[in-house]
């Protein structure tokens, strides 16, 4: 009689942790990547060196500026001595000026976009490695981004795929044989048409 209780009270005991298990592989949570991009020490530091890159840009924009201003001050002083061919040909020098500028700059910002974003993927894909790793440790079953649409981790243990697939291959089994019904039906009945 002891060992029938000491087996049911050990059975149930484990049902309860299994169960445990179970609700615990099988929780949903959620985290908030870009939070964690901003608040993690290592995107706190990057966003500081972007800072930076982006305050020598706005200089390297300036300087350039001034340096147009400063082209057209000269061209309007000069404006009243020099002859119509040399105050167009000023003109042209500050629009060529110009659009070499919006060039460069534009070719510098379009540099600074890339490596921020190169940068900040690679310390996307780190993170969530980590994440990953926070999950399997964690036992968690299902995880989401709040900013991205899809899902960041699951746990095999919830992971259903084999038991659908096997659904998706019986119901395309089905549709193969109707088909195969079908297609014996309509070519008795060009055979019957031809006849």
């Amino acid at each position: 009689m002891k060992k029938i209780l000491i087996s049911a009270l050990l059975l149930a005991v484990s049902s309860v942790q299994a169960v445990d298990i179970v609700k615990k592989s099988d929780s949903l949570v959620s985290i908030d990547s870009i939070l964690l991009m901003q608040d993690s020490t290592e995107g706190k530091l990057l966003s500081e060196k972007f800072q930076k890159e982006v305050e020598d840009f706005r200089t390297q924009v300036k300087t350039e500026q001034d340096k147009l201003v400063d082209l057209q001050k000269t061209i309007e002083k000069q404006a009243k001595v020099l002859s119509k061919e040399a105050k167009l040909e000023k003109i042209e020098e500050l629009e060529k000026m110009k659009k070499t500028a919006e060039r460069n700059l534009a070719d510098m910002e379009e540099g600074l976009k890339t490596r921020v974003q190169r940068q900040q993927f690679v310390l996307r894909e780190k993170q969530m490695k980590v994440v990953n790793s926070v999950c399997k440790s964690q036992d968690w079953g299902l995880m989401i981004d709040k900013n991205v649409p899809g899902v960041l981790f699951v746990n095999n243990a919830i992971d259903k795929t084999e038991e659908v697939l096997k659904a998706v291959n019986v119901d395309y089994e089905k549709e193969l044989k109707s088909s195969k019904t079908v297609n014996t039906d309509s070519s008795t009945v060009k055979k019957i048409k031809a006849a």
